[in-house]
């Protein structure tokens, strides 16, 4: 299950349909309108695939949906995880530092994606890659 530190706990996330139907009531919008409404992933300039911004990191109400999608996921893991779902709003708001918002946004997003793909083999994954989610993954590895 993949995690994220907030202040000083490590949240597991967990998406599946059921964190879809709280998402679309408590955020109110599917998971393919997530891009826009909760990380307002865009492109700045058409001819330059690596001109993305995330309008997250500046307005308010995204960060405050980011919240609420990162206390459905944190949740859900702590759930799955045999842990008490103790995460409130609040709590998420006060405990993300403001420079890392980017970061968390990322990473969300990476989960939900993966947990949209259906099922394959091993041998049978193959095709396009984010290059973006990819190099912002590579940066969180120790030693990069």
């Amino acid at each position: 299950m993949n995690t994220i530190k907030i202040g000083k706990r490590e949240i597991p996330l967990f998406y599946s349909t059921k964190e879809l139907i709280d998402i679309q009531r408590e955020i109110g919008c599917t998971g393919y309108e997530l891009k826009d409404k909760v990380f307002g992933l865009r492109q700045v300039d058409e001819d330059n695939p690596e001109s993305i911004v995330l309008d997250v990191v500046t307005d308010p109400e995204r960060m405050e949906k980011l919240g609420k999608l990162i206390m459905i996921l944190g949740n859900a893991g702590l759930e799955e995880d045999g842990q008490e779902p103790d995460l409130t709003l609040k709590w998420v708001l006060r405990n993300i530092r403001p420079a890392m918002i980017a970061i968390y946004a990322v990473t969300v997003m990476a989960i939900i994606i993966q947990g949209n793909q259906m099922e394959q083999k091993e041998e049978e994954k193959s095709g396009p890659v984010d290059m973006i989610l990819e190099e912002e993954n590579a940066k969180k590895q120790p030693g990069n």
